[in-house]
C-alpha cells in the first residue's frame, strides 16, 4: 500500500472549516494509503483523526520559534515562516523518499515543499494568500507587500499538484502565478445529509456560524452587533453558533435580549435548518466560506458580503442575499418574509443536484501514471 506523509498546520478536529477539511480528507486517505500525520499545535485544539492515521509528529508553534525563522529568511514573507522548523526540515528531507505523497494542508507549511524532491508533492491552498492580506485595511501602506507576491509564488511553483476550493481561486492562481490547479470540493457532513425537513420546526430567527478566534469572523459579528443589530425591529432574533467568541463580544451582548451566544454545538446543522437565514457579515479573508456552503446543503439562504459568497456559483434563486453595507442588512431583514419549508427544500435540492463529491482520490491516481 502506497504511503502519504500528510503535514497540516493546524489540528484535523470539528473546531473550523478548514480543520474539519482536513479531518475528513485523513479519514478518506487513510481507507487505500498509509498515511503518517504530522500536525502543528494550536492553543485549545485537540486532534481528532481516526485510528487508521498514524501521528507522527505534534509540533510546538510559539512565538520565539517563529521570530527565529524569519531571521534565518529575511527575504521571504514571514507569514509563510510562522510554522518552519529546521528539526522538522531536516526530517523531512532525509524521509521523504519513503513517501509516494507529501500533502501539505494550509499555506503556513508550504515553505518546506521547494526543499524536497524524491515524492510528489501536494499543496492544498485552503486560501490565495495574496488575496486574503489585499483586503487588510493599511495593505498599499505594506512594504512587505511585493515580498509576500514573491514569496507565494516561489512556493507554489514547487507544487507537482496545486488543489483550491474554487474556479475562483484557480484563476487567481493563474492571473497572479501562471500555476495551474485542480479543484476539489468540501466534504458535506453526514449531519446534512440526514436533515428531514418534515421533523424540523421552522423559528423566526437568524444565526451566525463560524470559528469566532478568527478575525474576520469576529470583525464582521462585532461590526453587525455595532452597526446594524440596533437599527432592526425587536421582533427579529439571532443566535450565535460556534467556538471561541471573544469574551468582550460575549459582554457586550448578553443584556441583549434580541441575540444569544449558543457556543460550540456538536450538530449545529438542525439550528442553521430552524434558522430563516444564515448571516455571514465577512469583509476580510479568501477563500471559499464553507459555512455558505454547508447552509445552502441544508436547504437555509443567505445574507451575507460579495467576499462571502466570492467562489460559490448561484445554486437558487433567492438563497443569496447580498448585502454589503449596513443599510442593506437593516433593509433586508427588516423586509424579509418568513421562509417557508418548500423554500428550503427547493434550495435543499439544487445544491444536491449541484453538488459533486471529493474526487482527491482519483487525482492521486492520476499523478502516478
Amino acid at each position: 500500500m502506497n504511503r502519504i506523509l500528510f503535514i497540516t498546520a493546524f489540528p484535523p478536529n470539528k473546531l473550523t472549516a478548514g480543520q474539519n477539511y482536513s479531518k475528513e480528507l485523513l479519514s478518506l486517505l487513510s481507507e487505500d494509503y498509509n498515511v503518517d500525520l504530522i500536525f502543528f499545535s494550536y492553543p485549545n485544539h485537540e486532534i481528532e483523526v481516526n485510528s487508521k492515521v498514524n501521528v507522527l509528529k505534534k509540533v510546538n508553534v510559539s512565538t520565539v520559534s517563529k521570530i527565529y525563522s524569519w531571521i534565518h529568511f529575511p527575504f521571504l514573507h514571514p507569514f509563510f515562516l510562522l510554522r518552519f522548523r529546521f528539526r522538522l526540515l531536516f526530517f523531512l528531507i532525509k524521509n521523504a523518499k519513503n513517501y509516494k505523497f507529501l500533502y501539505f494542508d494550509f499555506s503556513q507549511v508550504f515553505i518546506y515543499s521547494p526543499f524536497l524532491t524524491k515524492s510528489v508533492k501536494i499543496l492544498m491552498c485552503h486560501d490565495v494568500i495574496y488575496q486574503k492580506f489585499k483586503r487588510n485595511r493599511f495593505f498599499y501602506f505594506n512594504p512587505f507587500n511585493s515580498l509576500l507576491l514573491f514569496t507565494e509564488r516561489y512556493i507554489l511553483k514547487s507544487a507537482d499538484l496545486l488543489l483550491t476550493f474554487s474556479k475562483k481561486d484557480q484563476l487567481l492562481l493563474k492571473d497572479n502565478y501562471g500555476l495551474n490547479s485542480s479543484t476539489i470540493n468540501f466534504f458535506i457532513s453526514d449531519k446534512i445529509k440526514f436533515i428531514d425537513y418534515s421533523k424540523i420546526t421552522l423559528s423566526f430567527k437568524f444565526c451566525f456560524f463560524g470559528a469566532w478566534n478568527r478575525p474576520e469572523n469576529a470583525k464582521g459579528l462585532n461590526w453587525f452587533v455595532d452597526h446594524v443589530l440596533p437599527h432592526l425591529k425587536h421582533e427579529l432574533k439571532f443566535e450565535i453558533i460556534g467556538p471561541g467568541l471573544d469574551g468582550a463580544l460575549i459582554s457586550k451582548i448578553k443584556d441583549n435580549k434580541n441575540i444569544k451566544y449558543l457556543g460550540f454545538l456538536e450538530d449545529p446543522y438542525v439550528k442553521i435548518a430552524e434558522s430563516q437565514a444564515l448571516i455571514a457579515p465577512i469583509f476580510q479573508g479568501a477563500g471559499v466560506k464553507v459555512k455558505v456552503i454547508e447552509s445552502l446543503a441544508v436547504g437555509t439562504p443567505v445574507l451575507g458580503t460579495e467576499v462571502a459568497f466570492e467562489g460559490i456559483d448561484n445554486f437558487y434563486e433567492g438563497s443569496f442575499l447580498l448585502c454589503n453595507e449596513a443599510k442593506d442588512f437593516i433593509s433586508v431583514l427588516n423586509k424579509l418574509e418568513p421562509i417557508s419549508i418548500d423554500t428550503k427544500r427547493d434550495i435543499q435540492k439544487t445544491f444536491e443536484k449541484s453538488y459533486q463529491e471529493n474526487k482527491i482520490k482519483d487525482l492521486l491516481v492520476s499523478l502516478t501514471k
